[in-house]
């Protein structure tokens, strides 16, 4: 039986993308009814750049409405470069899409509620992803497909 050694480094961790329209400023500030409902969704790509350098990207969404109308829309994409070495390239793909997503998305997070609050609302609090048990799904998934 072999070891599986994996060698990890980050490379670099950086904001790639980032939009935040606030369309009903400034009279969504002082006529605000009803609580928003807030959506949000995110997405992973994983590009290899060489055998063991790949950039992951988290790509996410964010809209709050009130009565229909747009509160704010926050669209962001957050990278990492990371060096996976591993001769297992199942291991090597779990280990990018689920411990590299986990290093990137706190940064995300921060990148999100800080925009928000730069457009004048409260900060938003995205709750932890277990992106192991996302990843372990999708597996699930295509084996039935």
């Amino acid at each position: 039986m072999t070891d599986n050694i994996v060698q990890f480094n980050i490379q670099r961790i950086y904001l790639k993308d980032l939009s935040f329209e606030s369309p009903m400023t400034p009279e969504i500030f002082t006529n605000m009814s009803s609580t928003p409902k807030v959506g949000f969704n995110f997405e992973s790509g994983i590009k290899e750049i060489n055998t063991d350098t790949h950039e992951l990207t988290l790509t996410f969404n964010v809209k709050a409405e009130v009565e229909n109308e747009v509160m704010y829309l926050v669209e962001l994409k957050q990278c990492g470069v990371f060096t996976v070495s591993i001769d297992d390239a199942d291991l090597k793909k779990k280990f990018l899409n689920v411990h590299c997503a986990e290093i990137v998305y706190p940064y995300a997070r921060e990148n999100i509620s800080s925009i928000i609050q730069k457009g004048g609302f409260p900060p938003l609090f995205l709750s932890p992803i277990d992106f192991h048990t996302i990843y372990q799904n999708e597996l699930d998934k295509r084996k039935n497909d």
